[in-house]
């Protein structure tokens, strides 16, 4: 009986080892990160300094408009994952991409006809509807819980060009 008591001990304190081994090493990975990329915090000085840059004469400062940027590639651009395509884009015309907070674009110009290539809304952001072209102008709205973002591109000199933006704020007059 007593070497079966001690027996039983031993496999109960072999048991709570492995266990404590594991628990351990699963909160070193999270700490660090599954991917090992880890994030460091920022310094004081740093924080203070992009701050300033941000707000440096000339910036702006901060916005909470959603603002799209122009960004050109050569040729055709793949879509991100989950990117609406257009079936009927011409598949050998200069892409430019157009991004926003609430989605990015893929457009190309034939002359002064534009046409989406592709098109996928940022995280929290759906299509709300679209005119994918060819034609004058082309445009998506994103959908967001707290903004609509409508893209409207045409071309300029040959190349996609957002349309300058109106009031997007749904109340139909020029207050933004």
């Amino acid at each position: 009986m007593k070497r079966q008591s001690l027996f039983a001990v031993g496999g109960w304190l072999a048991a709570a080892v492995v266990a404590v081994g594991v628990g351990i090493t699963a909160v070193n990975l999270l700490g660090t990160g599954i991917t090992s990329e880890s994030a460091e915090p920022l310094s004081q000085a740093s924080v203070e300094q992009r701050l300033e840059a941000e707000a440096a004469p000339g910036n702006g400062g901060p916005s909470t408009e959603p603002q799209p940027s122009p960004s050109e590639t050569g040729g055709t651009a793949d879509p991100p994952e989950g990117a609406q395509r257009n079936p009927d884009a011409p598949s050998n015309n200069r892409v430019e991409i157009l991004e926003s907070t609430a989605g990015t674009v893929a457009a190309s110009c034939s002359g002064t006809t534009a046409v989406l290539e592709w098109w996928a809304p940022a995280q929290g952001h759906t299509v709300d509807d679209y005119d994918d072209g060819p034609a004058p102008q082309v445009w998506v709205e994103f959908e967001g819980t707290e903004d609509d973002v409508e893209m409207t591109i045409h071309c300029a000199d040959g190349k996609p060009a957002l349309a300058p933006q109106g009031d997007d704020d749904g109340d139909d007059d020029s207050d933004d």
